[in-house]
This record gives C-alpha cells, structure tokens and sequence, in this order.
C-alpha cells in the first residue's frame, strides 16, 4: 500500500497534471491512499508507520528534502532521486538508496534492497536530529560565515563540520 502525505488538491499550476492522474488515483483506490495535510502527531504517527520513504521528484527545482530528515529520525530509510538537492540526505547518512530520475526499475530495486535489509539501513536518529536541527545548522553557518570572513576558511571548502559526522556514521566509522 502507498500512503501519500501531502496537498493533493488545488495545487496552482498542475490542474492538468492532476485531471490525469485522477483515473489512476480512482482505480487503485485501495493501494493508494492520499491521506492530505498531516502535521504534529499525525505526522509524527504517519512516519512511524512507513517501512521505506520515497521521494521521487521529476522537478529539477525539487531541494534538499526536509521531509527525509524528517522520516530518518523516526528510524525510516529512503529511496530517493538523484536530484542535486533531493540526494543529500541520502549520501549523506547513507540511509537509503539513491536512484536515477525517472528509472522505475532503478527505484523498484532499491526499494527492494532496502525492504530486504532494512536494519542495514538504520542509523543514529539522534545524530540525524542532532545535525539536522534549525539550531546546529545556524551554528554551523555562523561559524562558518565567520571564517570565510576571517579567511581562516578557503570558500572551496566551505562544508560544515557535521557532514563530517555524518560521513562518518554512513561508512561505519
């Protein structure tokens, strides 16, 4: 079953992408589930009940994906596009599967792999919500907005210092 989070109606711009998915969103009805606008326990419940989530964006303009972080810290693994910004999380935990636009093997694979070994998949959800939080992300980029302004950083190596971390819990460090 696919439960889908999320505004599904009057969404400015995509009528007619809407009006051609309607037939498909009636005839699977039952494995289907557009479940709207979630927010605080509902949100929170909705993650902990996804085995794998899958962010498959065809839109070049799709960013780093908040809704990732999100469902790793509640301990659920990702398949996700190889979009610049939709990656991120992904290669940065290590927890999921990183596909090519568009592939639907590619993206049946890996949602294979990772159902078949999902604990494989898990990582520290506290480390995740750690370096993922508004506060450290504000330090890191105050710290580092003031070393490039104090040159101590060359601004070709301007990543912050949890990615490290992060690395690190991805390869097994």
């Amino acid at each position: 079953m696919v439960l889908h989070a999320g505004a599904y109606e009057d969404i400015t711009g995509e009528e007619a992408y809407a009006a051609r998915l309607a037939p498909l969103f009636e005839k699977y009805k039952n494995q289907y589930i557009l479940l709207g606008n979630l927010d605080g326990a509902d949100l929170t419940a909705f993650y902990k009940n996804l085995d794998v989530l899958t962010v498959t964006s065809l839109n070049s303009t799709e960013s780093f994906g908040l809704v990732q972080i999100e469902a790793m810290r509640n301990g659920v693994p990702v398949a996700a596009c190889a979009l610049p910004g939709v990656r991120q999380p992904v290669t940065m935990t290590g927890m999921g599967e990183v596909t090519a636009v568009g592939d639907h093997y590619a993206l049946a694979q890996a949602l294979n792999s990772i159902l078949d070994d999902q604990a494989s998949y898990i990582k520290s959800p506290q480390l995740i919500s750690d370096s993922f939080s508004p506060q450290q992300t504000a330090t890191e980029y105050l710290g580092l907005f003031r070393d490039l302004q104090q040159g101590k950083r060359d601004s070709s190596a301007a990543e912050p210092p949890a990615y490290e971390r992060l690395r690190a819990m991805r390869d097994g460090e």
